[in-house]
């Protein structure tokens, strides 16, 4: 397989970017929907509420840990890219050696 080591850091880049992104998006929704009580404190409404919130807490809880999942995808596309640089660089290394131990 064939992979380019810059290729695989701005992909890395990318999704880090995206989970950043996503977190600043998450802040903001979370801000938006937490806010306001407009079902009201009667009965119906504090029923109402008790679900809503549950729900939402859920939602942002899962939606968050996506954030986490993008930061751990960032992370591994990085890594791999840094170790095809080092395998190359070995590669290359091992190689240079055994050419100049044969052409001696």
């Amino acid at each position: 397989m064939h992979t380019e080591p810059e290729v695989l850091a701005g992909a890395a880049q990318a999704v880090a970017g995206a989970a950043v992104e996503l977190e600043g998006e998450l802040s903001a929704l979370e801000s938006t929907v937490t806010t306001d009580n407009p079902w009201g404190a009667d009965e119906p409404g504090t029923l109402f509420g008790a679900a809503y919130t549950e729900v939402l807490s859920h939602a942002l809880e899962t939606y968050g840990s996506h954030v986490q999942l993008l930061l751990t995808a960032a992370e591994g596309l990085s890594d791999w890219a840094q170790q095809v640089v080092e395998t190359d660089l070995a590669a290359s290394e091992l190689f240079t050696g055994l050419h100049g131990r044969l052409g001696a």
